[in-house]
């Protein structure tokens, strides 16, 4: 007898084996989808066996009788408290099935919702807000994540606001299995709130009073941590200093006042920049460019740049002084040399301008009085030359929504300026003019492959004497960014030479589809149209094209081919360009 079940036991044993090395195993589940079938795939552990050969039978049972305990668990986090699971096993000589039948049941609900602020927090009314937004409201269906956000929430709002002893004091979730109801009770204890201490400033190359212009707080002012994250932007992002480093010491805190400490280290004094280039407006081109980031130790600094190209080239200083908010606002003395020979158009610039440059969150404002003078003639023409005192002001305002894999991509946003210059021939000025120029670009995105792109601008000049006008003030069109499929300052009326002298209107528009055919690649679609004249009765010139953009980590570069609509004996058109799309 012993023999038989000995031999039944090693019969068994062997079978088992011949299952485990020769079956698969097969594990499925059904009655959940979505972000419950996520969270049930995440805690079933049989789930790493599936697929692969099947251990043995025994093993199988108990992975499976643990699994229905694993389902229940990973569906109380969504308020399923009354779970059930059945668990079928199927075996044959290549495959074990475990199926999971699972059965939801009644949702838990939340029944009360009591959170209590103590401290100074309960009266702020940052917090006041704050609960308007809490995803825990009564008759709701628990969500564990619901609950622990609205502690995550609380803890953010007193960390942004110098509650630094805040802490909860009761805690509790109570779930009631005999009704499904949920009560959610919090308290937390928020203290009092800190306000700024001194700041202590190291390692600085520049003036203390100078860098504290770049604070927008001071000693005894409430403490929030935007200010702080602020200041560290602003030092980051003026070019003066290599590494930034601003933080609060709260171990320092007396009184219920923090201390700041700002640490820096300089940025290299002068930059060197030498680099070749080409566009289809200008040509191969040579840029030679060199900037000392400070003068002194007000932050005062000179940049300079040479740029030689076939078309243009281009040379200026200038010396820029820091505003009162010297991340936003700064003053600029500026000396130019513009010479361009392009077609019959043979012009030299000569300008001295005084700029004040603010900011105001999205919009910029620029006030600029400039003196020029111009040296120019067109095809056969005599040499002429204009002397213009002008008083400009320009407006701009931008919104829009970056590529969080690309900070320099743009995924949505438009941006406007308005442009208004004039001078009088009373002063210092060739003839009197007023021009009003107003331009728009905008990108919308569909979804995550197509976009719609736009561009517009139209400009009008008022004057006694167009004839003494200078070239650099008149309006033309075509080129890489006008109407593409022309070239640069092709467009516009012309002499008797038949020598495009530029107009007193400007109007030009585009419209573009592109569409993300592999990772940084995209198509594009477009068309223009535009022209400048005399007058608005100027014929209209059209475009089309096609277009390549590599999505760069410096942003996008573009390159064009497009043809005239009413001329197609011209041949197309190459453009290419590189920079942002507003």
């Amino acid at each position: 007898m012993l023999v038989i079940l000995c031999g039944c036991l090693l019969s068994d044993a062997a079978n088992a084996q011949q299952q485990r090395n020769d079956a698969t195993l097969k594990v499925s589940y059904s009655g959940v989808d979505g972000e419950l079938a996520s969270n049930v795939e995440s805690y079933l552990g049989i789930l790493e066996y599936s697929g692969q050969a099947a251990p043995s039978i025994f093993r199988v049972r108990f992975l499976a009788r643990r699994g229905e305990a694993e389902i229940k668990q990973a569906l109380q986090p969504f308020g399923y408290y009354h779970t059930k699971v059945d668990t079928d096993i199927n075996t044959s000589e290549q495959q074990i099935e475990v199926a999971y039948a699972i059965e939801l049941g009644e949702r838990t609900r939340i029944s009360e919702v009591a959170i209590n602020v103590t401290g100074a927090l309960g009266q702020d009314e940052a917090y006041k807000e704050l609960r308007k937004r809490f995803p825990v409201k009564v008759g709701e269906p628990l969500r564990h994540v619901d609950y622990e956000r609205v502690k995550t929430m609380l803890r953010n709002l007193a960390a942004e606001r110098g509650y630094y002893d805040a802490e909860f004091t009761q805690q509790e979730l109570h779930v009631e299995l005999s009704d499904a109801s949920a009560a959610v009770r919090l308290t937390y204890a928020s203290g009092e709130r800190f306000r700024f201490g001194s700041v202590a400033i190291c390692c600085n190359h520049l003036s203390s009073e100078f860098i504290e212009r770049y604070f927008q707080f001071a000693e005894g002012d409430w403490f929030h941590t935007r200010d702080l994250l602020d200041l560290q932007v602003a030092l980051a992002g003026s070019d003066y200093f290599e590494t930034v480093e601003v933080a609060p010491l709260w171990q320092e805190a007396e009184s219920q006042h923090v201390p700041v400490s700002v640490r820096v280290t300089p940025n290299q004094r002068d930059f060197y920049q030498v680099g070749p280039g080409y566009g289809t407006d200008t040509g191969a081109r040579l840029t030679l460019a060199f900037d000392r980031r400070w003068v002194n130790d007000r932050g005062h600094r000179i940049s300079s740049l040479l740029r030689l190209s076939q078309v243009q080239s281009t040379g200026f200083v200038d010396y820029i002084i820091p505003g009162k908010n010297p991340a936003r606002d700064q003053y600029s003395l500026t000396g130019e040399v513009i010479d361009r020979s392009y077609e019959e158009l043979q012009s030299t610039l000569y300008r001295t301008s005084v700029r004040d440059t603010r900011h105001y969150d999205r919009w910029q404002r620029t006030y600029q009085l400039s003196y020029q003078q111009e040296d120019f003639r067109f095809g056969t023409d005599p040499r002429e030359t204009s002397n213009f005192l002008v008083p400009s002001a320009e407006f701009s305002y931008v919104s829009s929504n970056l590529d969080p894999r690309n900070r320099n991509l743009v995924d949505s946003g438009y941006r406007v300026s308005v442009r208004l210059q004039g001078a009088s021939d009373s002063v210092l000025s060739s003839a009197t003019f007023y021009s009003l120029t107003l331009s728009g670009k905008a990108v919308y995105s569909l979804n995550e492959q197509w976009r719609i792109l736009a561009r517009a601008e139209l400009g009008a000049m008022e004057t006694n004497a167009f004839e003494e006008i200078s070239p650099s003030l008149r309006f033309f069109a075509g080129g890489d960014h006008s109407v593409r499929g022309y070239a640069y300052q092709q467009l516009g009326p012309t002499n008797d030479e038949g020598v495009v002298v530029g107009g007193r209107y400007l109007g030009v528009a585009s419209a573009e589809v592109d569409y993300l055919v592999a990772p940084n690649w995209r198509v594009a679609l477009f068309t223009d149209v535009g022209n400048s004249g005399m007058d608005w009765s100027m014929s209209w010139k059209q475009t089309y094209g096609v277009g390549l953009r590599w999505l760069s980590p410096i942003g996008p570069v573009r390159l064009d081919v497009a043809q005239a609509v009413d001329e197609p004996d011209k041949p197309w058109r190459l453009h290419l360009t590189i920079g942002p799309d507003l």
